[in-house]
């Protein structure tokens, strides 16, 4: 949980300012920002790879700690970039392990689980996550308030001081023993083996998280620009979704154990459609506020359950699954920098957030004929559906 608000803190308090530091700082335009996230693409094979080595060796903590000193020093670079050129380089070169830090953290946990033979699986996993949405209720709070005094520089350097800061918790997860003699038997060369339900699970992933890029690329601009609100108010209007999340994804994580994690994902992508629905109609501050609501509860079943859900696709390969979902969230970023960057050439601000409505609800269509071939497949095995 603490390495999880690290992530999350570090993350919010700097990733919201990168349009505004690309605008305002270095003199970016305003549809060429939204690209910046078309750095996560590289994250997408890095992410896949890192989940299937996972798997084979004796500990993930060596990619958790290596992955974090990696984002610090890509994030001490922002701060010294001149150009926006540099930038964008950077964002390929550093970001692209934001995806394996979080997916082996969570590998971690449910290895962890396994080996305790825990019950509550989607409820502990929400938990945990939900420390996540804590640092990300900090942070934007935090970043931006800097930055109003001190620069965006020295707010970037925040995120430098907060990755860092996750290799002391590191030093005190032990791996337990029984995962680590189940690695060492195994033999087989690394090949990147998954099936049909849970890549399609993926693509569902990446559609329905691209509107997140444009969320978190251009609802600064609607917000400071358009809604002509301050530096500091955008930060608490940014922190709104996140201290929503602390309430609602472990109540997800209770109503996926009781009801079904489908279920509850089911809905969550519905109310993400809304959440989006509301940014495109904005006009005045109550509406962006009531859009982040959403926002949250979208969010809090998505990251939340998502990754139980993509374990019980792949319940063999936890760090595959786990990064499945991960390699997803980066792809995502890809396809929402080209939606926002075209989007907001074609139609402009706000209406540029109807695209990922729509997405979402296309999205729940998909996911609903995945966990129909999911359930049909465990009868054919004689399995009880996983919920």
């Amino acid at each position: 949980m603490f390495i999880m608000f690290l992530a999350g803190m570090a993350v919010s308090s700097s990733g919201p300012l990168i349009t505004l530091f690309l605008t305002k700082e270095l003199g970016a335009d305003t549809s060429v920002v939204g690209l910046f996230y078309l750095t996560s693409i590289a994250g997408l094979f890095i992410n896949l790879y890192t989940g299937q080595l996972s798997d084979r060796l004796s500990s993930r903590i060596p990619l958790i700690k290596g992955s974090a000193i990696w984002l610090s020093i890509g994030w001490a670079f922002i701060s010294l970039s001149q150009n926006s050129i540099t930038v964008f380089i950077v964002g390929v070169v550093f970001f692209s392990l934001m995806g394996t830090l979080n997916a082996q953290t969570f590998g971690v946990v449910r290895d962890v689980m396994n080996v305790e033979k825990e019950a509550h699986e989607a409820t502990l996993t929400s938990i945990i996550r939900t420390a996540y949405s804590f640092g990300w209720m900090l942070g934007p709070a935090i970043g931006p308030l800097i930055a109003s005094i001190a620069g965006y520089r020295i707010a970037f350097l925040i995120a430098v001081a907060l990755f860092l800061a996750i290799l002391i918790p590191l030093r005190n997860i032990h791996v337990p023993e029984k995962k680590e003699m189940a690695f060492k038997k195994e033999k087989k060369p690394l090949k990147l083996k998954t099936n049909r339900p849970l890549i399609f699970f993926g693509v569902i992933c990446m559609l329905v998280l691209s509107g997140e890029a444009a969320r978190i690329a251009y609802l600064p601009l609607l917000a400071v620009d358009h809604l002509q609100i301050s530096l500091f108010q955008f930060g608490l209007l940014m922190s709104i979704a996140p201290f929503t999340e602390l309430f609602i994804m472990p109540l997800s994580g209770i109503l996926a154990d009781k009801f079904g994690v489908h279920k509850v994902l089911f809905t969550g992508f519905l109310l993400g459609a809304i959440g989006f629905f509301l940014f495109a109609n904005s006009t005045h501050l109550w509406q962006v506020v009531l859009g982040q609501i959403m926002n949250a509860c979208f969010i809090s079943t998505i990251f939340g359950l998502a990754v139980t859900y993509a374990h019980q696709l792949s319940p063999n390969n936890i760090g595959l699954a786990s990064s499945v979902f991960f390699s997803a969230e980066s792809a995502a970023f890809v396809l929402g920098s080209l939606m926002g960057s075209y989007g907001v050439h074609l139609i402009g601000l706000p209406f540029m957030f109807f695209i990922p409505s729509v997405l979402c609800v296309v999205s729940s269509i998909l996911f609903i004929i995945n966990d129909f071939t999911k359930a049909r497949k465990e009868r054919k095995l004689g399995l009880s559906p996983n919920t």
